[in-house]
Order: structure tokens, then sequence, then C-alpha cells
């Protein structure tokens, strides 16, 4: 496709990100609450649990919690969807200015939140759209929010 090449280093900034993050993915939840098998609820768990590895983890990386959303959004069955989340996660590591940002949050010790996870998988194992939704909006504000900091802190380093 032309302008490949041109966009695979294309950088947006992560508020930019997680801000459609938030409104694709906060779709995403409520269908997969309509959609999603008891065998993908299972495979949510057990990302849950792999975050919660992960945390304890010195060099810890985000692979379930970047795993957790990808499986949410094949959840719900609809290929534009899971293409598109695929495609946020992909910007997060191939933006520099993401990719910096995510970074420094990770440094200051800024985690994915189980709780937070949790409480989407419970509104989508209760198959409940709208608490799904806002389950999900929840988290991603908070990442917001955990960004807001990690900005915060980087200003006040280079001060």
């Amino acid at each position: 496709m032309p302008g490949d090449e041109e966009r695979s280093g294309f950088n947006i900034s992560a508020f930019e990100l997680t801000e459609a993050r938030l409104l694709v993915e906060g779709e995403c939840a409520a269908l997969a609450a309509t959609q999603i098998t008891d065998g993908k609820v299972r495979e949510l768990e057990q990302l849950i649990e792999e975050i919660a590895r992960e945390n304890t983890a010195p060099s810890g990386t985000e692979r379930a919690d970047r795993e957790f959303h990808i499986a949410l959004a094949r959840a719900t069955r609809n290929a534009a969807l899971i293409e598109i989340v695929e495609r946020l996660w992909m910007l997060r590591s191939t933006s520099p200015e993401a990719s910096l940002l995510h970074e420094k949050a990770r440094s200051a010790n800024i985690k994915p939140v189980v709780d937070e996870h949790m409480a989407v998988l419970t509104a989508l194992r209760a198959r409940d759209p709208a608490a799904a939704r806002a389950a999900m909006r929840n988290h991603l504000s908070a990442v917001l929010d955990s960004l807001l900091f990690a900005t915060e802190e980087r200003a006040v380093e280079v001060t």
C-alpha cells in the first residue's frame, strides 16, 4: 500500500493514542459483552493473572496487558475492530513520542492496574455492555492520568 513506509514511524502522542483507545476500546468492550464466550472469559482471566505476575518482575513487560486488550477486541468477533485495536497497540510502540512516554511511565513504576482489568472482566462475565463500556473507559481514563503524571515527572527532570 503506498505510503506505508511513511506511516510506520508515524508520530502520535501518547495522549492522542490513549484517547482514541478510550473511544474504540470502550465500544469494543460493550460489543464483546454481547458476544463473549466462556472460553474467551477464561483467556482474559489468565491474562489478568499474567499482568499481575509481570507487575512483580523488576524488568516486567506489558505483553499480557497488550494481549488482554487484543483478546477483548477478538471477543467482539468483528474483524474491523480487531484490526483497529491491533493498529492502536502497534502505534504505541512505533510512534517515537508515544513510546517514550509509555517507557517513562513504566520507569516511574506505573504499571497496568489489575483491579481495572478485573472490573472489565467482571462486566464481560455478566454480559453487561454498559458496565463493560464504563469499566474500559474508567481504565483508559486512569491510563491518561498516569501518562499526565509521567509527563509532569519528565518536566521536573528537565528543569
